[in-house]
């Protein structure tokens, strides 16, 4: 006999948790993450009376719902947590509760969180965990990635604008520790015309021009712990800002922040700066940065540095001590000047090569040149070469991760806050499931 389906409603009794399998990826965050801490931080953000609002708690794994499964649209998300058990398991709402609206995330966003403090909250919580349950080492890498913004070629407007150009500051230690060396002055704006691309529909974003990297977006710089690969500092910024301007910042607010301890970090040839080695030093961590190539170098003609004397000697044993730091206003930046008297080199045969500023011998040499040369030593030592190693696992592997299965391959709302808010949930997002593997397999 045919069978046809009984359409007769029934009354039962439904244990939603009963449907979540064991080894489901959101049991087990549940089971391993406490995530009770959003309600202290948020709480300066709502008002002590009126009617309750939506639980920020479930608004915060819902958001992380979408950056663990890919989930790009808000409206989609709403849709998928209302029709998925696990997601509304996950999130604490049973088949009577609601979903709140897509509308609820961009209404807190203008109300609430407007200048995203509590994604950064949310972000370093999560760290503190994974601190706390002996997931991080101290023993990190850091590097920078570009996100495409979204917007319009359309939107993009060119202007000539007058803009104050001044030297880089790096670190207040760092800077406070150069005002003591002779020579220095503190240096002076300078305004030039500059060309200027922007978007109308997003002018918080700039533009870069580089060889694997060219458009309109931001900058996203990221520290990651080799013992797990968990990220341990997110920040954002426009394109236009160079990656080693903003690392030494990036490592201090960890520090400050989490009390998280870097002992050693590896980066790429662009942070070979010699205020990025000095300023590594000064927060009391071991870098190890790929060697750039500089064409304009001393060492090329013969000289070596002697860091006994801070000095130069050249092929003929010569000394070139160090004088001052100078500024110089068409590079905005400092340099350290080493010198010799002339009439020291007047007869040796060697003197029209050495010749290298203004008819006498010296050299002009970063104005960190001592810990820049220290860097040095450290290339193709075996600690250097496995430090490169972890890097290209761990910094270039978590921005391929996360552009791929986490929505960061470019940036989708507008403005630096949201932009960093889609960095931090993105990199949050990441950190629970390596969290998550790492705990399963111990």
């Amino acid at each position: 006999m045919m069978g046809k389906q009984d359409n007769q409603m029934q009354m039962m009794i439904f244990d939603i948790e009963s449907m979540i399998p064991e080894n489901h990826l959101l049991r087990q965050i549940k089971n391993c993450v406490n995530f009770d801490f959003i309600y202290e931080k948020a709480a300066p953000f709502y008002s002590k009376t009126g009617r309750k609002s939506i639980d920020p708690v479930v608004m915060m794994k819902m958001l992380l719902i979408g950056y663990l499964y890919g989930i790009k649209s808000e409206r989609r998300l709403e849709e998928d947590v209302s029709l998925n058990i696990a997601y509304r398991w996950f999130c604490g709402l049973d088949l009577a509760n609601r979903v709140p609206d897509h509308s609820t995330f961009s209404q807190n966003r203008k109300r609430r969180f407007q200048d995203g403090q509590v994604f950064l909250e949310l972000f370093n919580g999560i760290v503190l965990q994974c601190i706390e349950k002996g997931l991080v080492s101290g023993e990190a890498v850091a590097d920078g990635s570009f996100l495409p913004a979204n917007i319009s070629i359309k939107s993009t407007t060119e202007s000539i604008n007058i803009v104050q150009k001044s030297a880089i500051r790096y670190l207040d230690e760092l800077e406070e520790e150069m005002s003591k060396l002779p020579g220095y002055h503190p240096p002076k704006p300078l305004e030039v015309e500059k060309r200027v691309l922007k978007s109308t529909t997003d002018p918080d974003c700039g533009y870069i021009n580089q060889r694997s990297k060219k458009g309109l977006g931001y900058l996203t710089e990221m520290t990651v712990d080799t013992a797990n690969g968990i990220v341990t500092g997110v920040d954002c910024h426009p394109a236009n800002i160079r990656e080693s301007d903003m690392l030494l910042n990036h490592l201090k607010k960890q520090k400050e922040n989490l009390g998280y301890p870097i002992h050693t970090l590896a980066l790429d040839g662009g942070y070979d700066v010699g205020a990025i080695h000095r300023g590594l030093e000064l927060l009391e961590i071991d870098g190890y940065t790929a060697i750039r190539v500089y064409q304009n170098n001393a060492l090329k003609k013969g000289f070596r540095y002697c860091p006994e004397t801070d000095g130069f000697l050249c092929e003929k044993e010569k000394l070139l001590t160090f004088q001052r730091i100078i500024y110089k206003k068409c590079t905005m930046n400092y340099y350290r000047l080493y010198q010799i008297p002339r009439k020291e080199c007047k007869d040796c045969p060697n003197l029209l090569h050495c010749e290298i500023d203004k008819g006498g011998v010296r050299i002009n040499a970063s104005a960190n040149y001592p810990a820049f040369h220290r860097n040095k030593q450290k290339y193709e030592t075996p600690r250097y070469f496995e430090m490169m190693r972890l890097r290209k696992i761990w910094a270039e592997g978590t921005f391929a991760v996360l552009k791929r299965e986490h929505n960061l391959k470019s940036i989708r709302k507008r403005g630096i806050h949201r932009a960093t808010e889609e960095c931090l949930l993105s990199a949050t997002a990441l950190n629970l499931k390596r969290m998550i593997k790492t705990i399963k397999a111990a």
